[in-house]
């Protein structure tokens, strides 16, 4: 066969391909946008070693809307802080999905001696309403009591709970967590060693500051702020600490300072 008659039939078949794949591109792309937000994915547990199913969000389902100034964010549809709780169905091992293997032999062992003996099978898999996601982090702290851990990770665990509760509107039970996690990350910042955990030194103080404006706490949230601002300064710390985080604690400062003129000149 000539090879001009080949590529003409090669150049015929990659036209007819093309044209099929165009034809078939809208009804895939509909099939994905048809696809549920949230899905599910085995893994095993660090305590029983069973394996059980946990129910994430689709990253392309995740629309962020705005952020509080302590990092809380509200999203439009599924809330993906819902899912961060996961929980052992089989033994009630729970944990900050993050976090699932941070377990030593003796953290396995209490957990399976004060919570595995008394825990009442249950799945926590699939759509989680903000009742479920309560309960979900509530075990995830129990958890990490019962294993005395890190106290940066149960001021993050306390965190989630305050967002909970300010996403539902409690003012009291959002104050009475965010003090929890205050002091937890102020013993985290004083006692662990910060240099390569998830959270950072840095970040920390803005944290503790942030914390201490919310929970009323203004001349000592100046006094944490400023620490930050201080610690910025020096040139050691070049390309440590995020510039937007800088401005976001020189808001800060801003905002206390007229609200405390404010209250004195109201008085």
């Amino acid at each position: 066969m000539p090879l001009l008659i080949v590529v003409n039939m090669f150049m015929r078949l990659q036209k007819a391909v093309s044209a099929a794949g165009a034809e078939n591109q809208p009804m895939e792309m509909n099939l994905l946008s048809k696809l549920e937000p949230v899905y599910q994915t085995e893994v095993k547990c660090p305590v029983c070693e069973r394996d059980f199913e946990i129910s994430k969000v689709r990253s392309r389902a995740i629309r962020l809307v705005k952020h509080d100034t302590d990092f809380c964010p509200y999203y439009e549809g599924e809330n993906p802080i819902y899912y961060e709780a996961v929980v052992c169905p089989h033994c009630g091992f729970a944990s900050h999905i993050t976090a699932m293997d941070e377990l030593n032999r003796i953290e396995k062992q209490k957990v399976r001696n004060f919570i595995s003996k008394k825990w009442n099978p249950r799945s926590f898999s699939g759509y989680r309403t903000w009742d479920n996601a309560m309960e979900a982090f509530k075990l995830v702290l129990l958890n990490l009591n019962v294993r005395e851990a890190a106290h940066s990770e149960i001021a993050r665990i306390c965190m989630r709970i305050a967002w909970l509760y300010r996403y539902a509107g409690d003012s009291e039970l959002e104050q009475c967590y965010l003090n929890h996690a205050l002091n937890s990350y102020k013993r985290a910042y004083e006692e662990e060693d910060l240099s390569g955990s998830k959270l950072d030194q840095f970040t920390a103080l803005f944290i503790i500051g942030e914390l201490c404006a919310r929970t009323g706490r203004g001349e000592e949230a100046l006094h944490w702020f400023s620490r930050l601002i201080k610690e910025y300064s020096d040139p050691r710390n070049k390309g440590k600490i995020p510039v937007r985080l800088i401005e976001t604690t020189q808001e800060r400062v801003q905002e206390i300072r007229n609200t405390d003129k404010t209250k004195t000149e109201a008085e």
